[in-house]
């Protein structure tokens, strides 16, 4: 009886270092390293999310965290890299993609900027938001027509300062054909 007693605590050592079961998950440190992010703790949110991916390296929103993390301290290739890999382990990752599609934009990599958001489109199809970074983008490349048929989806999508700057420029749009206008206008630029 008292030889398990000895043996126990070396058990229960194993058990929580070998296991892991003994210190925060991947997911704990991943919303622990958010909160200090918000708090402005670059280093510990940094430290955190280390842990998380060292912990479970197939965690994909780690890896968008992180890059966070990066464009924080203003580290835009380490952003990159992390956004790449979040969208390796999760080819869905919709705000990995528009998020990696803002920073080719602030690279000035319009094509592939492009793709991201056009990805985002794909996978999310009513988000305005993607509709207007892809007007910008287009705006850059001068593709006018492209622009303002973006303009005018996220404007029949609701989005109320996208439709009041249009009729401030008499832009019409019609609710019913603006989307399809949209999806025209890309298959044409394809061809």
């Amino acid at each position: 009886m008292t030889y398990y007693k000895k043996l126990l605590p070396f058990f229960l050592l194993f058990v929580c270092f070998g296991f892991g079961a003994c210190g925060p998950s991947a997911e704990e440190l991943n919303s622990s390293a958010m909160e200090k992010l918000e708090n402005e703790d670059f280093d510990g949110a940094l430290d955190d999310l280390n842990k998380a991916i060292e912990q479970d390296p197939e965690y994909a929103e780690a890896y968008l965290n992180r890059g966070y993390v990066y464009i924080s301290t203003g580290e835009l290739l380490k952003v990159l890299e992390n956004f790449d890999k979040a969208i390796l382990l999760d080819s869905e990752y919709v705000e990995a993609y528009y998020n990696r599609g803002i920073i080719y934009s602030y690279f000035e990599e319009y094509d592939k900027s492009m793709a991201d958001f056009n990805k985002v489109i794909a996978l999310q199809p009513e988000d305005t938001e993607a509709y207007i970074s892809r007007a910008l983008v287009r705006s850059w490349l001068g593709d006018r027509e492209g622009e303002l048929a973006d303009l005018k989806v996220a404007a029949r999508l609701g989005d109320s300062a996208i439709r009041k700057l249009l009729e401030d420029n008499g832009i019409e749009w019609d609710d019913d054909t603006a989307k399809e206008d949209a999806g025209e206008h890309e298959k044409a630029k394809k061809r």
